[in-house]
């Protein structure tokens, strides 16, 4: 069963994992804007995603392992109190996160009723 374990299943799981971690991440950035001094953070997707391009991406195996990364959010300039967090900046990133992360389960469950409609043909 191929479609289970193949290149684009692995990953459909590790940007589920990626949308996963952001959204908790861009959580906390909410939950600390008013926090004196709290550096708003975020992690890397573009770079994670570029891995796809690899040349090894094309090989049998699932070759293509992602890394997201944390980072500080140097798009907005700190406070008088050092907070680095905007809401409106941070409301945005969550809203396009959980697109991302909607779409990617929808993929996913599309495939899956491939493969349960196959089943069902089968018998």
């Amino acid at each position: 069963m191929q479609i289970l374990f193949d290149r684009t299943s692995h990953l459909l799981d590790q940007m589920i994992q990626g949308t996963s971690l952001r959204h908790r991440i861009l959580a906390a950035n909410l939950a600390n804007v008013e926090t004196p001094g709290y550096q708003a953070q975020d992690i890397t997707f573009s770079r994670v995603l570029d891995a796809a391009q690899h040349p090894g991406f094309a090989d049998p195996a699932p070759a293509v392992t992602m890394k997201a990364t944390v980072v500080n959010d140097t798009e907005t300039t700190a406070r008088r109190d050092g907070n680095t967090v905007d809401l409106d900046r941070q409301m945005v990133k969550l809203a396009q996160n959980t697109q991302w992360h909607n779409a990617m389960l929808q993929i996913l469950a599309g495939r899956l009723a491939t493969i349960r409609s196959a089943i069902r043909d089968r018998g």
